[in-house]
């Protein structure tokens, strides 16, 4: 039976914080770190490398939990236990289920022979908070966007948040990440039809054709739409607003832009 780790300064421990905590880190070694079983089992759904599981008894008390975790040591993975007190200096989360895993990163370079399914490509341009990123990862699975292209991003992208908000499915969603001119790049290359959002102009989302190659640019939402893009969208278009509130937040507005496009086109 392997030795249970009870010190938050064994080694290992201090290792998996660095992981959650450094960009720099998870680059040079080349992973992350992810929390919860569910979304560790959404990792090795989408055939993505385990390197390593830790788990700590004492708070693994839900069934599905203990499941998976049966389950993969009959698989042959390696499970490390770990004492609470080591546990809980190594967890982000708090209220964890008690599983946590460091997986192998993944490029994700854009490169202009890329190749991808391109009927609804959603660009977020300088994106900079984790947990929207996350949210919005989820959401674009959840309405079929084929490719989320990431424009000048001020965020990591394997950070632990961003995993935690997109219960794990930044595994699922075909990402890519350049320049701004990188991105547009790639965009005319593969012939996409560029629309911008906008509060300030009068054209409904539910009056534009949107033909199956088009791409939401997207600005964060402390700047907006930079120049750069503005003055190279195809098309605007704004999400009309009945009550009191003059705008949406960026996953709000994603998801209602993926859902028109999706009515639009009959996707289902």
């Amino acid at each position: 039976m392997t030795e249970i780790i009870q010190s938050g300064s064994n080694p290992r421990v201090k290792e998996l914080v660095k992981l959650r905590e450094s960009p720099r880190k998870r680059r040079e070694r080349n992973a992350c770190v992810v929390e919860g079983a569910e979304d560790v089992l959404q990792f090795i759904k989408s055939g993505k490398e385990l390197l390593e599981i830790y788990y700590c008894s004492e708070l693994v008390s839900q069934r599905k939990s203990v499941h998976l975790l049966e389950l993969w040591e009959k698989e042959n993975y390696t499970l490390q236990p770990l004492g609470i007190d080591a546990f809980q200096k190594a967890s982000y989360r708090n209220h964890s289920d008690g599983v946590l895993a460091v997986v192998r990163t993944w490029s994700l370079e854009l490169d202009p022979e890329f190749k991808s399914e391109k009927e609804l490509v959603l660009v977020l341009d300088e994106v900079e908070k984790p947990g929207n990123l996350g949210a919005i990862l989820r959401t674009s699975e959840a309405l079929g966007v084929n490719l989320v292209l990431l424009s000048d991003p001020c965020v990591d992208f394997f950070n632990p948040n961003v995993i935690r908000s997109s219960r794990g499915l930044i595994a699922e969603v075909a990402v890519r990440s350049g320049t701004k001119q990188e991105v547009l790049e790639w965009m005319t290359n593969n012939d996409l039809k560029i629309f911008g959002s906008s509060s300030k102009i009068n054209e409904p989302i539910y009056k534009q054709n949107y033909t199956l190659g088009t791409a939401f640019v997207m600005g964060n939402e402390k700047q907006g739409l930079g120049a750069f893009w503005k003055e190279r969208l195809s098309q605007w278009c704004t999400i009309p607003m009945l009550g009191a509130a003059s705008s949406l937040n960026l996953n709000a507005s994603v998801a209602c832009l993926a859902s028109e496009f999706n009515r639009s086109n009959c996707r289902h």
